[in-house]
């Protein structure tokens, strides 16, 4: 059990620095559409980001569980690009 807690944990770490990463590139979009005069919501873009997630090989996730991380991902990303545009 210790040897799968230790993978998931490694797997916890990289996640999140991934997340840090977006969030930071949702940031810098932000303040891109604010100089462009655009809004932080793009429903054009949500909509590919969720048919390409569904496209990605997967073993055990199923393309819904995908969709429930993502709108909370995506949700997160928009406060992010929000706090850019100030």
């Amino acid at each position: 059990m210790e040897r799968y807690r230790k993978k998931i944990d490694r797997i916890d770490e990289q996640i999140v620095k991934l997340l840090d990463e977006r969030m930071s590139l949702a940031f810098e979009l932000g303040k891109l559409k604010k100089e462009k005069g655009r809004e932080v919501f793009d429903p054009e873009r949500e909509k590919k980001v969720f048919e390409k997630l569904e496209t990605l090989p997967k073993e055990c996730i199923r393309d819904n569980e995908i969709r429930e991380l993502y709108e909370h991902i995506i949700s997160i990303s928009r406060l992010h690009g929000k706090r850019g545009m100030r």
